[in-house]
């Protein structure tokens, strides 16, 4: 994570200290966000399986102090089953919530905008994908179905059309892909009031 952040300064001619700062400090977020992994494993009485919806509810609540948010009206709304995830299928996922969150944070909602943040977690039963409109790869068509589905959505300003995750220069995004693929799942994009992700997975044991 920290070499691709590193990359995005690489072709710069000019770089700002305060790019620089900003950009580390999300680096930050994203080991805590790991980091709150291992707490809550250290809190479990299973070594090698995660709670992860109770992750998601300490990772939501850390994100929303971390933006000092606290006195702005952007809401939390969790839609989550009770859900154990192995570690190696639970490290990309809670990475894969905290760039998809901070990026809400971060761009949904300008200007003091008010904003609800959803995120949905169960399990599903889903058949063969079918269509073109699954990212980042048409690998995701005909592939069988999965064992749980993950839902981030905000209804701020939304993402621009052009923009393609296959393709997307944002190192946030890039991360999303990676790890999808990472974890042998799909996700797709909607943008209609404002944006949602979705992405399935099955449970990869460790």
């Amino acid at each position: 994570m920290l070499d691709l952040q590193a990359e995005t300064f690489l072709n710069l001619e000019v770089c700002k200290t305060s790019e620089v700062v900003k950009a580390f400090k999300e680096s930050r977020i994203r080991v805590i966000s790991m980091a709150l992994i291992h707490e809550e494993l250290c809190k479990g009485d299973k070594i090698d399986t995660l709670d992860f919806a109770a992750y998601l509810k300490k990772l939501t609540a850390n994100l929303f102090g971390s933006y000092n948010l606290e006195n702005k009206d952007i809401n939390f709304k969790l839609g989550l089953e009770q859900v154990y995830l192995g570690m190696d299928t639970a490290i990309p996922l809670g990475i894969i919530v905290n760039e998809l969150v901070s990026n809400s944070f971060r761009h949904a909602f300008p200007a003091g905008r008010k904003g609800k943040i959803q995120i949905n977690l169960r399990r599903t039963e889903i058949p063969a994908f079918k269509g073109d409109a699954f990212y980042p790869e048409r690998k995701c068509i005909g592939k069988k179905g999965f064992n749980y589905v993950l839902e981030v959505s905000d209804n701020g300003r939304g993402i621009p059309q052009e923009i393609d995750l296959s393709s997307v220069d944002s190192l946030g995004l890039q991360l999303v892909r990676i790890l999808v693929e990472q974890i042998d799942g799909c996700v797709k994009l909607e943008r209609n009031q404002g944006i949602k992700f979705t992405i399935w997975f099955s449970n990869i044991e460790t």
